[in-house]
This record gives C-alpha cells, structure tokens and sequence, in this order.
C-alpha cells in the first residue's frame, strides 16, 4: 500500500471485551489474553503462570492508543505526537509507524 494511502487510514481498537484497558496518572496498560504455541501450552499446564499479557505503554505509546479511535488518520496522530513530543519523539513518523505495526501485529487494531 502507498504510504499516502496509509496515511489517511483511520486505525480503530478491535471491539473484544477481552482487551482491557487501565488508565493509571494518565498511562494505560492494555491487557489481553496469551496466544499460546503447542509447546508455550505444555509449559504453561505444567508450571502454569499468568494467561493474561500486560503490556505498559509510555506517554507516547498512551497518546497513540488513545487516538486509534477510528476518527483520526495515521497523519493525524503523527502530527499530533510531534506537536506535544517534538524532539523527544523524533522521528515521530518512525515511531508511530512502529508502534501501529505492533498493534496490527497483536490484533488489537484494525486500519478502516
């Protein structure tokens, strides 16, 4: 897809009541159920341990998450990360970029 293309999609949060998101100062950690190979399985029924991912995010990663709200653009986000961030998140393109990908990736957001 050309990137003038990407930047005017809208990224949106997957509607699934198993993704829980906690807002604590104003950081959200986004939680969600594990994903388990055949042998992450056997592990886990043999020693157990936690079946819920937690994933921290940053005041950068928050801004982002917070704006996957199906109404701004992957332009509108970059913008919006660089005019609160400016240095701090340079190259603010990159940076979100990675971070959708990573979402996409995790099945957490979707691109309308």
């Amino acid at each position: 897809m050309k990137k003038n293309k990407i930047l005017l999609k809208k990224p949106a949060k997957i509607n699934n009541p198993k993704i829980k998101c906690l807002t604590n100062k104003g950081i959200v950690t986004i939680s969600y159920p594990k994903e388990f190979g055949k042998i992450e399985k056997w592990v886990y029924n043999r020693i157990g341990g936690s079946d819920i991912v937690k994933r921290p995010l940053d005041k950068y990663t928050t801004l982002i998450w917070n704006l996957c709200d199906e109404m701004h653009t992957v332009k509108d986000i970059i913008h919006e990360l660089d005019s609160k961030f400016g240095e701090e998140v340079a190259p603010a393109d990159k940076r979100v970029q990675l971070f959708l990908e990573k979402l996409l990736e995790l099945n957490l957001i979707r691109l309308k």
